[in-house]
């Protein structure tokens, strides 16, 4: 599939199986996930991790439709200082089961789990280090490492333009493909908002968001407004 002309509905013959707009307020978050009402006029509703470090799941049905293509978007917003890719760089032993990631891992089936899609939130568009993004600094080096059982098949985006600070970040979405600065090229890396993945042998599996973080959320946090995933 073309991912730069990427779209996905159920007028294309895809079905949905996720459908989250926290703009909508009669939508609640998933089982096992918090409501964050963030400190914006009028407050932002979204979903966020109950606190400690690690991941918190939810997992959305397929009800046995064999599907081979994965189709979505997921919307976000970055509170403190994530740090991309880095839970990874300090631990070349963890796994897809493991925190590798600040942000959202999508996957499918089970022991191991079946890498789909990645969304990374980086700390900001000013370091050249690990916790920022592959794609943030035209200009430098990439020092960091991203997974390789997830390959290319990711978004990496920071809602901070200049140096991070411990606040959360409500004019940048992340992983919308807009609002980039201009030495990064996050936002054309791959095409956001919109990923398409086909997968290497169709299946039946339910489709798993993990929302992940290797601190506490008091030191940083991802909070998400939107989820849409479709499958065919």
């Amino acid at each position: 599939m073309d991912r730069t002309s990427c779209s996905c509905s159920t007028a294309g013959g895809w079905m949905r199986v996720a459908n989250l707009d926290m703009t909508d307020r009669n939508q609640n978050c998933p089982d096992g996930f918090r409501l964050v009402l963030n400190n914006t006029t009028p407050p932002l509703r979204t979903c966020g991790r109950p606190g400690p470090a690690g991941c918190v799941s939810t997992t959305y049905p397929t009800y046995g439709v064999e599907y081979s293509r994965v189709c979505g978007r997921v919307i976000g917003y970055q509170n403190k200082t994530t740090d991309g890719f880095a839970p990874y760089y300090f631990n070349r032993a963890v796994t897809i089961d493991d925190v590798y990631v600040d942000g959202v891992s999508l996957t499918h089936g089970q022991s191991p789990r079946q890498h789909i899609w990645t969304f990374a939130n980086a700390i900001d568009e000013v370091n050249s280090n690990r916790w920022v993004c592959p794609c943030t600094r035209s200009d430098v080096a990439y020092t960091g490492a991203v997974p390789p059982f997830i390959a290319q098949d990711y978004f990496c985006e920071t809602g901070s333009r200049q140096y991070h600070e411990s606040i959360f970040y409500p004019d940048d979405p992340v992983w919308d493909g807009q609002g980039c600065g201009s030495n990064s090229t996050c936002c054309e890396f791959n095409n956001p908002p919109w990923f398409c993945k086909q997968l290497s042998q169709p299946t039946t599996d339910d489709i798993e968001l993990r929302l992940c973080g290797d601190e506490e959320t008091e030191n940083e946090d991802i909070v998400l407004q939107l989820v849409e995933i479709y499958i065919r």
